[in-house]
Order: structure tokens, then C-alpha cells, then sequence
């Protein structure tokens, strides 16, 4: 299996980075980077501990642990596709 990020996702993560490096600096940016990615890269080995979305149909949500973001994924039999990183506080539309 492999992980492919959309342009979307690589943005949401760009643009996260970006608020915790003006926000608390640049050893906390680099700490947030590392555990996004370690999480992400962890669902190789355990796709399972994910959750099927009621917010993205096809997707499935993996809640990114002691941080308050959800990866959106796609899963097929080779491919962990990032498709978003989004905010817990986010209100989605009905």
C-alpha cells in the first residue's frame, strides 16, 4: 500500500503549519508536522482505525490523536488517499 495526497490535503496541511508556526513557532509547527504525517502513515498497517464518514460520502474519517484535526481518507486495496485535514470545530453544511 501507498499514501497519495491530494492538492487539497497538502494545502489543509500547509496551511496548518503555517498557523502553528506564527502562532507558537517553528519546533511546534515541525512537532504538529510529524504527528499528522506519523498518524497518517500508520493507517497503512491499520486502515481500520477509521470511522466510514457521515460528512464525505465514499470517505472514511481518522481522528488525529492529542490534536484537534480529521483526515479524510479514501481507502482501495493499495491506496491510502488523503483527501482532506480539517478542523474539529468545523461546521459542515446539512
Amino acid at each position: 500500500m501507498r499514501i497519495t495526497w491530494t492538492q487539497e490535503a497538502l494545502f489543509d496541511l500547509e496551511n496548518i503549519l503555517a498557523y502553528y508556526y506564527l502562532q507558537a513557532g517553528a519546533v511546534i509547527a515541525e512537532s504538529v508536522e510529524s504527528r499528522i504525517i506519523e498518524q497518517i502513515e500508520a493507517l497503512l498497517n491499520f486502515p481500520e482505525k477509521t470511522r466510514v464518514s457521515d460528512r464525505i460520502p465514499g470517505a472514511r474519517e481518522a481522528a488525529i490523536q492529542r490534536l484537534p484535526y480529521i483526515a479524510f481518507i479514501r481507502i482501495s486495496a493499495d491506496t491510502v488517499q488523503v483527501l482532506n485535514i480539517v478542523h474539529t470545530a468545523r461546521k459542515f453544511p446539512a
